[in-house]
C-alpha cells in the first residue's frame, strides 16, 4: 500500500496537522490501508466515499470487513465519512425499500457507523479544532430514478461562507470543474476514479463519468484538490497497471 504524501500550507491553523485519506475500500480486506494508517499516525482520518457497499444481503460480508476497517479507524484517531456512490442506498435509505428483501439493513448499518464513533458528514459539517469538516454526497446519477437531481448546493453555499480551515470531502471528482473550482474551500478530497485503472505515461486510462483518458484521477490540482486513487481494487476482474492503491497522507503546515 503506497502512501502518497502532500503538503498543503495554511495560516487558518492553530499548528501543524497531519490528515490521512481513505477512499474505496468497497467493503475489501483493508489490513494494509489499516497499517498505511497507524503508521502515518494522523490527527484525522477522512473517508471520502465508497467504504461500505449497497446494502443488500450479498454484500453481508464485505460490510461486516468495513465496519471492522471504521473501527480501527476510529481506534486510530477521529474518523469524518462522507458517501459515495456505492453507499447511495445509505443515504437514501427509504427510496429504493423495494430493492432489498430486508429494507431495515441500511438503517441498522448506519445506526453501526455511528455507535463507533464515526462522524457522518453526509451534506452537513463539523468543527474539529480549527478545522472545518464536511462532505457533499454524491450519487444521485447511478439509480435512473435519481438522474438529474441537483446535489445539495445550499448545504455546499453554506459551508462555503464559513470562516476557518474547510475541508469538503467530495467522492466525485469530476464536479470539480462545474461546481467546486470556484469555491473557497482550502481542501477538496475525491476518491472514485481509482487512478484511472491503467496508468501509462502519468495518466490514467479510463474513469466512470470522465470516460477515456481522464482530467482528474490523482495528484493535487491548484494546490488544494486531492483525489486518492483508491485503497483497493474494485474492478474485478479487471487489474490495476502502473497504478499502486494509496492511502493519503497530507500534511497542513502553519504558516508562520
Amino acid at each position: 500500500m503506497k502512501i502518497t504524501k502532500y503538503n498543503v500550507i495554511t495560516d487558518k491553523i492553530d499548528k501543524d496537522l497531519v490528515v490521512a485519506c481513505v477512499s474505496d475500500i468497497h467493503g475489501r480486506k483493508a489490513q494494509k490501508a489499516i497499517e498505511a494508517v497507524r503508521k502515518i499516525s494522523p490527527d484525522v482520518v477522512l473517508l471520502a466515499g465508497d467504504i461500505l457497499e449497497i446494502s443488500v444481503d450479498y454484500m453481508n460480508e464485505r460490510n461486516e470487513t468495513a465496519i471492522d476497517f471504521l473501527k480501527q479507524m476510529v481506534d486510530i484517531a477521529p474518523s469524518y465519512y462522507c458517501f459515495g456512490n456505492h453507499e447511495i442506498f445509505f443515504s437514501h435509505a427509504q427510496a429504493e425499500r423495494s430493492q432489498v428483501s430486508d429494507p431495515d439493513i441500511e438503517k441498522r448499518n448506519i445506526e453501526r457507523v455511528l455507535d463507533l464513533g464515526v462522524h457522518i458528514v453526509n451534506n452537513k459539517s463539523e468543527k474539529l479544532g480549527s478545522l472545518i469538516i464536511g462532505g457533499l454526497v454524491c450519487g444521485y446519477d447511478m439509480i435512473p430514478a435519481w438522474q438529474g437531481q441537483a446535489f445539495d448546493l445550499d448545504f455546499l453555499n453554506r459551508f462555503d461562507s464559513y470562516d476557518g480551515f474547510k475541508i469538503l470531502l467530495c467522492h466525485y471528482p469530476h464536479l470539480y470543474d462545474e461546481l467546486l473550482k470556484n469555491t473557497s474551500f482550502d481542501l477538496i478530497l475525491s476518491g472514485h476514479a481509482h487512478g484511472g485503472q491503467w496508468r501509462f505515461l502519468g495518466r490514467g486510462v479510463y474513469a466512470p463519468h470522465q470516460g477515456l483518458f481522464p482530467k482528474y484521477t490523482s495528484g493535487i490540482y491548484d494546490g488544494r484538490f486531492i483525489i486518492s486513487r483508491g485503497a483497493s481494487n474494485n474492478v474485478a476482474p479487471i487489474p490495476r497497471f502502473f497504478n499502486p492503491c494509496e492511502v493519503l497522507q497530507i500534511n497542513l503546515k502553519k504558516k508562520t
